[in-house]
């Protein structure tokens, strides 16, 4: 029994998605900074060029270079074991490198520009353009973990997840590496909070705190996209509001927002206990795995 319950936690494709997810956690907390950082652009250029110029670069040597890869992997077996998700699938790895050649021409443009220029209506631009690279970023992120993740786990045997992982470099996302992210993102980990060291904070002693501040990046993760959602949701309705021209519209309109608002509502209502399900279950196999060790040896 103790055997069995330690392969299952041991198995490769559980734990490979759980890795994805991590990155996604960590790449939703990173949107939100440059999404914050782009709407400073203009009116305080010195500062949020510098946490932008980070932010993109994390993105670009880590989610581009390994986490997408690690993704592209895995939809070319999925899409080996159903053929009707081949478009769909390429379509996402096709996303994977414009969003890629856009992340790159951002990070050009607000390195070659000074503080002096960006300032007004040029980083105003500069500003509408990240926004937009953000907007798509997050929906490409939710498409893909609402359909393919799910889709991987029921698809995909040993022998798919065997090869996934063999062909996989090891690299972990610097966002779990205090160190790393304040001596190569340091401008980024300030605003994040994560250089934490000198508060009295220990570094990773083993799974239980890897797994416990995988969960509170969850935590910080969920509240901080509702809130995100939520200011999306207001600048949505606002223009369905501004969009009226006549009764017709404006009871279309008062349609579209109920529904929109219900959405959000039930995501308000199910998802944070869904968290509290999910990281109680992870904590629990954590704290049991080095005795379930124990028990093998």
């Amino acid at each position: 029994m103790n055997s069995e319950s330690s392969q299952q936690q041991n198995a490769p494709g559980p734990s490979f998605m759980q890795g994805l997810r991590r990155d996604h956690a960590g790449l939703s907390r990173v949107l939100r900074e440059i999404d914050t950082q782009a709407a400073r652009l203009a009116v305080a250029p010195g500062q949020a060029r510098a946490v932008l110029v980070d932010a993109l670069r994390y993105l670009l040597r880590y989610h581009h270079a390994f986490h997408h890869p690690r993704e592209d992997r895995l939809f070319a077996r999925i899409r080996a074991r159903d053929a009707e998700l081949d478009a769909t699938l390429g379509q996402l790895s096709h996303e994977h490198e414009s969003g890629e050649q856009q992340a790159g021409e951002l990070a050009d443009e607000i390195v070659g520009a000074s503080v002096r220029r960006l300032r007004g209506k040029r980083g105003e631009r500069l500003a509408a353009r990240i926004h937009d690279y953000v907007r798509h970023t997050r929906i490409h992120m939710r498409n893909e973990e609402a359909v393919f993740y799910a889709r991987a786990e029921r698809v995909l045997d040993d022998q798919d997840w065997q090869a996934v992982i063999e062909a996989d470099d090891g690299r972990t996302d610097p966002m779990m590496d205090l160190t790393e992210m304040a001596n190569v993102y340091p401008h980024l980990a300030e605003q994040l909070g994560l250089p934490v060291r000198h508060l009295g904070l220990v570094e990773r002693t083993g799974p239980l705190s890897d797994e416990l501040r995988a969960q509170m990046l969850a935590l910080t993760d969920l509240y901080g996209g509702l809130a995100y959602e939520a200011l999306e949701l207001g600048r949505g309705n606002l223009d369905r509001l501004l969009a009226v021209r006549g009764p017709s519209s404006f009871v279309r309109a008062v349609g579209e927002i109920s529904s929109a608002n219900l959405r959000f509502a039930g995501q308000c209502v199910t998802r944070p206990p869904r968290w509290a399900i999910n990281s109680s279950a992870a904590l629990v196999v954590a704290s049991l795995k080095p005795w379930l060790r124990r028990e093998d040896a």
